[in-house]
């Protein structure tokens, strides 16, 4: 359990540690110099009570007064107990000086040896003086560190959360996507096509792509130019000579990656769309150019009354996910007008 505790926090550990070397290399430096300017080894003897005090002092400030009132907002009490802190931690650096180092100078001199007046307000505050900048220093490191771990988690939070919308549009989009290529699948079976064995390769390699290759957050670009070609042979077998069908592509391709399912929408909306009673035309231009992939879609549209625009869930989901995933890198236009839809989208890759 002990090591455990220790695995999981060796880095605050070592951070303390750090920090009262340090404070300790300080005291003996500060202890050493001379009135000459020059510099000799030596461990005061009242720096090992001095520690206690300073570190009792710290421990309380940061690990309960800090906890209980300073992050719940309750200042006043906090500079209460913080002042009766400092001035608990002055009283107490006197009083292992004045029962335990005064006696101890003057132990071959005992006759010399006066008690005097431990209520010396002077030294108290002398006292005070030498714990508050160690108080206010670990303080101070203790809220960067704090507000840093707070964004770390807000990072780690807003990751997840990213994360998790990214798959839930991803998992919409798919079972989208599988029901109008089933849709294409229906249609030559009834008709007892030849084309159906062809189809059913084209389906199961588009399966085996969304199953295996796009768990990864970008695959390549020629990866998904071959998914974009297996559903656009389905739709050509689909329509035969009542498609109209111009699909291009060019420019720096090779070696470039993007987000995986991210141009089917558009084509697949198209397709859906824009072949009614089983004609129509659809032209499919992308190229990329100096690291900048532009996809434009055109296709036949008549606008029927009551139908303002069409799109459902895939272009949803697709606008949501470029949204998320290239925020300003991305420009999506989308018109229709006399009789013709069409998408223009720019992505930085």
């Amino acid at each position: 359990m002990m090591v455990a505790l220790i695995r999981k926090n060796y880095k605050t550990i070592v951070n303390h540690l750090l920090f009262w070397l340090a404070f300790i290399l300080y005291n003996l430096i500060d202890a050493g110099w001379t009135d000459r300017d020059s510099w000799e080894f030596g461990i005061p003897p009242s720096l090992a009570t001095d520690l206690v005090v300073i570190i009792t002092v710290v421990y309380i400030n940061l690990y309960l007064l800090m906890p209980a009132l300073y992050s719940k907002r309750k200042y006043a009490w906090y500079i209460c107990c913080f002042i009766l802190l400092l001035f608990a931690g002055g009283l107490g650096k006197r009083f292992f000086a004045f029962s335990i180092w005064l006696p101890l100078e003057h132990l071959n001199n005992p006759a010399e040896w006066e008690p005097g007046n431990f209520w010396i307000l002077a030294r108290i505050i002398k006292n005070i003086a030498k714990i508050f900048p160690v108080i206010a220093a670990t303080m101070i490191l203790k809220l960067v560190n704090n507000a840093y771990l707070q964004e770390k988690r807000l990072r780690a939070i807003e990751r997840e959360s990213f994360d998790a919308e990214i798959g839930l549009l991803k998992a919409q989009i798919n079972p989208h996507f599988f029901f109008n290529t089933l849709n294409s699948l229906y249609f030559l079976t009834m008709e007892a096509s030849p084309k159906s064995p062809k189809l059913v390769m084209h389906l199961a390699e588009l399966m085996r792509y969304m199953l295996y290759d796009t768990g990864a957050s970008q695959v390549l670009l020629t990866d998904e130019l071959a998914h974009l070609k297996n559903y656009i042979g389905i739709e050509q077998m689909r329509f035969g000579d009542h498609l109209d069908l111009s699909f291009q592509y060019s420019g720096d391709i090779e070696g470039q990656l993007i987000a995986p399912l991210l141009l089917l929408p558009f084509i697949e909306n198209a397709f859906k769309h824009g072949v009614e009673k089983n004609e129509g035309w659809v032209t499919i231009d992308l190229k990329v150019n100096e690291k900048r992939l532009y996809l434009k879609v055109e296709n036949s549209f008549k606008e029927t009354a009551g139908q303002r625009h069409h799109g459902g869930m895939g272009l949803k989901n697709v606008k949501r996910r470029l949204a998320l995933i290239y925020p300003s890198h991305h420009q999506l236009n989308i018109e229709h007008d006399n009789n013709i839809y069409q998408v223009d989208l720019k992505i930085d890759l």
